[in-house]
C-alpha cells in the first residue's frame, strides 16, 4: 500500500470512528484517546496530523468532494449548474453523515470545507471566476454560507428536489445563467 493510500485509509478510519462517536456523544465529550482507540490509530498519529476533530471532518469532506469531482465525466469543463448538481448528488449520498454533523453543531466546519473546495475549484480553473463579484474577497465565504444553508434546509426537509433541480435553483439564485 502506498503512503498516500495509507494516509487515506487512516483518515477514513478516524473519520468513521468520529461519526460513530458523534451518534451517541456531543463533540465536547469525545476524547482524543477514545477516538484513537475506536479508529485503531495512535494518539501520536492524531496529534501529528490534526489540530482538532473538526479538521478531521474538513479533510475527509474535502477529500470526498475532490475525489467525487475527479470521477465525473468532463469534470474540468463543468458549468456552475453541473457542479452544484454533482455536489448535491454527493450530499444526497452522504445525507446520513451530514445530518449527524449538522445535529452535532458542526455547520461551521461544513461551511469552511465548502469554502476551501470552492477556492480549490477556482484555482484549478474548474469554476469560471471571471465575473466581478467572484473577485470580491468575501465572495467565497458568501457562497459557502449560502450553499451550506440551502443544503441543510434541503436535507432537513427530506431532499424533495432532485440534485439536478438543486443545481438549477442555485444557478438561478447566484445569477450564473450567463455562464456556459
Amino acid at each position: 500500500m502506498s503512503p498516500q493510500e495509507m494516509k487515506q485509509l487512516k483518515l477514513n478510519r478516524i473519520y468513521k470512528a468520529l461519526l460513530s462517536l458523534l451518534a451517541d456523544h456531543p463533540l465536547s465529550d469525545i476524547s482524543v484517546s477514545v477516538l484513537c482507540r475506536n479508529a485503531d490509530v495512535s494518539r501520536t498519529y492524531y496529534y501529528r496530523n490534526y489540530k482538532s476533530m473538526q479538521e478531521i471532518i474538513s479533510r475527509h469532506q474535502e477529500m470526498a468532494i475532490k475525489s467525487y469531482l475527479r470521477i465525473l465525466p468532463h469534470a474540468a469543463h463543468m458549468n456552475f449548474t453541473q457542479l452544484m448538481t454533482a455536489y448535491f448528488r454527493l450530499m444526497q449520498r452522504q445525507s446520513t453523515e451530514n445530518i449527524l454533523l449538522i445535529n452535532a453543531g458542526l455547520t461551521d466546519t461544513l461551511i469552511k470545507t465548502f469554502r476551501t473546495v470552492y477556492l480549490f475549484l477556482v484555482d484549478q480553473k474548474i469554476i469560471d471566476s471571471s465575473n466581478t463579484r467572484s473577485h470580491h474577497r468575501y465572495f467565497p465565504s458568501f457562497m459557502a454560507g449560502a450553499v451550506i444553508s440551502i443544503q441543510i434546509q434541503w436535507i432537513q426537509e427530506g431532499m424533495k428536489e432532485t440534485p439536478a433541480e438543486m443545481g438549477k435553483m442555485l444557478n438561478e439564485l447566484f445569477s450564473f445563467a450567463a455562464q456556459k
